[in-house]
């Protein structure tokens, strides 16, 4: 069986605007819904998911967690469908792994809410890029770590994981999963077992 070479979402194959943009059109709807303005400042916090939470039992009153999440997620999900373009996508990153499909088998694993991905994939032409979609379910907080748990799992170790340098790299690290970070989208904190800096450096490595 081929093995799997593993793909973040935002970071690597999407720039993080569509993203990014989102998550303040979340807080400002809120802001619109609640009548406070007060909310929009959450959005330039580092750790805004307590304030999700807050925000949420203001809106719905006394209702799970899950649900809580859940409504959140779905909402973070319109907007980032809403926002994103085929000019968000890395189209030199999507051109290289479409050549790789004969060698590996293609997983995008994310914690971005699965109720936006497939939407996302289809809106920059790629539906039928991977043939694995590990995707974050609507109703928990994103978990990354965990992700990659349950997909070890089922699938297996990938052969390498491709993602921007921040804490998702850390955790390829604990698990024993050789990463490669990357820094076409950003320039990140955490360096995996290879950093790079471009696709032609990917192909060098993945040759």
């Amino acid at each position: 069986m081929k093995p799997i070479l593993a793909v973040d979402f935002d970071g690597a194959l999407l720039r993080s605007r569509p993203f990014d943009e989102a998550h303040k059109r979340w807080f400002s709807l809120m802001s619109v819904l609640l009548n406070d303005n007060s909310i929009n400042k959450y959005a330039r916090l580092e750790d805004y998911f307590p304030k999700v939470h807050e925000v949420m039992k203001r809106y719905l009153g006394d209702v799970d967690h899950e649900t809580r999440v859940k409504f959140a997620r779905n909402l973070f999900s319109m907007a980032t469908i809403a926002e994103v373009t085929t000019d968000d996508l890395v189209g030199d990153f999507a051109d290289y792994l479409r050549g790789l499909k004969k060698k590996y088998r293609l997983a995008l694993i994310t914690s971005a809410p699965e109720a936006s991905v497939e939407p996302i994939l289809h809106k920059v032409g790629c539906s039928n890029l991977f043939d694995i979609l590990y995707k974050s379910p609507m109703g928990k907080r994103p978990d990354k770590k965990e992700l990659f748990e349950e997909f070890i799992k089922e699938y297996g170790k990938p052969k390498y994981y491709i993602g921007n340098g921040d804490k998702d790299i850390t955790s390829c690290r604990e698990l024993g999963i050789p990463a490669i970070s990357v820094n076409w989208v950003s320039k990140g904190t955490v360096k995996g077992d290879y950093d790079i800096q471009s696709v032609k450096e990917l192909e060098a490595i993945l040759r």
